[in-house]
């Protein structure tokens, strides 16, 4: 790695696995992986000996050990001398680890990384609670609060502020299982309506079950690499053009607003003037956020700029967010319809590299897009974020 200088670093390479249930997979979640991992290698064009780093991640206490990054790479068949970087950040786990990759290719500290996102939830045996231990133990936890309650925070706040019904939030999960049904890989596939939505199971005011993400198991890497070093590779590289990460606090009490995604906006502002993106409906071609529970997309879709304050529903039903609209989002379906923790995290920026490489599955490809938008977001009450601005080169 000596004379390596420091520079730009792009996507080069994308492998990823069908999703399913943990209790219809077919595959360990090491063969996942590998089938990623080589996917990765196969699409990109390079070798294993070509590599000199990888970034893998893990959630302790949300997978059957607490050393599944470690025992994994010893696995995966691309000789044992390759340094690893371990990433946990809990549910921005996926998303940061291409952060971390391109930090170390801009640096100059490596020339070709392979980031990897596992599947998550295959050991968890009462997955629910072990997500309920998220909250927070001060004052949510003795009241009882969980992951939906927390969850529907948002969609409240936003209700009361804004006038918004149930049958408004059950746009976005009918568009997401539309986008879904077209992609191969999508862990669920089915169509649905306005009135299945909100006839699901309801569980905390206004989500019903149709509204919330699946357990899903799948995984998916990329190929990272130094700008200038992807000649012998096969796809048109896509440049990692801004990345950035915030938090705020881990209290529901310290939150400032609920109705709005403040840290959110905040965030995307700093990622634009990074990105030298300033009008980002009129720039930015294809979109996938992390929106796990439906009433969230069209909340982030205002804190990025999309729509005004309140906007979000009527943006989804003009139809400006379908493959054929002018800012097309979630197209794999989101985390609505496949959730796989870090390789569910991971998944956004998997997607837009592909739609912007134009090797998205055909059905939900869009035409000639140059610039993409990738989103995460984790904790309990999402005070996590990650954002990423991609370009075709």
């Amino acid at each position: 790695m000596a004379g390596l200088k420091r520079g730009r670093a792009v996507i080069a390479g994308v492998g990823i696995t069908p999703a399913s249930s943990p209790r219809k997979q077919t595959s360990s979640s090491l063969e996942l992986i590998q089938e990623a991992v080589w996917g990765a290698l196969q699409h990109s064009g390079a070798t294993p000996d070509s590599l000199d780093g990888i970034v893998i991640g893990n959630i302790d206490g949300f997978e059957g050990t607490v050393l599944g990054a470690k025992h994994l790479v010893r696995r995966l068949g691309l000789g044992p001398d390759l340094p690893v970087s371990i990433l946990n950040t809990g549910g921005t786990t996926g998303g940061n680890l291409v952060q971390v990759a391109a930090r170390q290719v801009r640096a100059g500290d490596r020339r070709r990384v392979l980031v990897i996102g596992g599947p998550t939830f295959f050991g968890a045996e009462d997955l629910q609670s072990a997500i309920n231990t998220n909250s927070p133990m001060i004052v949510e936890q003795p009241l009882g609060m969980g992951a939906y309650h927390m969850g529907a925070f948002y969609p409240s706040a936003y209700t009361e502020r804004f006038g918004a019904t149930v049958e408004d939030y059950a746009v976005s999960a009918v568009q997401d299982h539309e986008h879904a049904s077209r992609n191969p890989y999508a862990h669920l596939r089915n169509t649905m309506t306005v009135e299945d939505v909100v006839s699901a199971k309801p569980l905390s005011y206004p989500l019903t079950m149709a509204m919330v993400c699946p357990v899903s198991t799948s995984a998916n890497a990329l190929l990272v690499c130094a700008e200038g070093t992807t000649e012998d590779l096969r796809p048109t590289p896509v440049l990692i053009k801004a990345f950035a990460t915030s938090s705020d606090p881990y209290l529901g009490g310290g939150k400032n607003d609920f109705a709005a995604m403040e840290n959110l906006a905040i965030l995307a502002q700093k990622v634009y003037q990074l990105a030298d993106v300033r009008s980002p409906r009129e720039e930015i071609d294809v979109v996938e956020v992390f929106s796990p529970y439906a009433p969230m997309q069209p909340m982030q879709l205002e804190a990025l700029g999309f729509a005004p304050p309140g906007g979000g529903i009527d943006l989804i039903r003009s139809g400006a967010t379908r493959i054929d609209g002018d800012v097309p989002v979630n197209l794999s379906g989101g985390p609505l319809c496949t959730n796989a923790g870090v390789a569910g995290e991971l998944a956004p920026i998997v997607y837009v590299a592909l739609q912007l490489m134009g090797d998205a599955p055909e059905a939900m490809q869009v035409t000639g897009p140059r610039r993409g938008l990738a989103h995460g977001t984790g904790g309990t009450f999402f005070q996590f974020e990650n954002l990423a601005i991609l370009e075709r080169l």
